[in-house]
């Protein structure tokens, strides 16, 4: 990550306090991210999914390819420091080496997901419990191929992410 860092030292710099938000969920911004130094929780639909604090991480990084609105809230864990990407979606179109390091962190989480389908698959594919259907949820998840398709969901008692 540290070629993320060198990458982006010429962008300014945002400082949070603890507590502070870097990202709602579902309000668009069209910024990217990423840590210099600090901490952030990442919490979507009020269930921290995940505790980000690797110097060179991307934060924002699926709104800024996709063009869509984030999926998830940041907020700050401890007093953090930030690179900003201004006009993100624009960015990880003309600026090939951005584009590249989004695209391996996001195989690495892709290689990740994978290896837990297969360890699923090995653990629960004779079973007769509705986890031997993860396999199948994950599996498709993995496979799927959208053209345009919006985050969310398609039930109407689930609001949209």
């Amino acid at each position: 990550m540290n070629d993320v860092l060198a990458m982006c030292s010429d962008l300014p710099e945002m400082r949070l306090a603890k507590g502070d938000s870097l990202i709602e969920e579902a309000v668009r911004t069209d910024r990217l991210y990423v840590l210099k130094c600090g901490a952030f929780e990442v919490v979507r639909n009020g269930v921290r999914v995940v505790l980000i604090s690797e110097p060179g991480a991307f934060m924002g990084e699926i709104s800024a390819v996709l063009g869509s609105a984030p999926t998830a809230s940041v907020l700050a864990t401890q007093d953090s420091t930030v690179h900003v990407v201004e006009d993100a979606s624009a960015s990880v179109r003309s600026r090939p080496e951005l584009t590249y390091a989004i695209a391996q962190l996001l195989a690495r989480r892709l290689s990740a997901v994978t290896a837990y389908l297969v360890d699923i698959k090995r653990q629960y594919a004779d079973s007769n419990t509705h986890l031997a259907l993860m396999d199948q949820v994950l599996g498709s998840l993995i496979a799927f191929q959208p053209s345009m398709t919006k985050p969310g969901s398609e039930r109407s008692d689930v609001p949209d992410y």
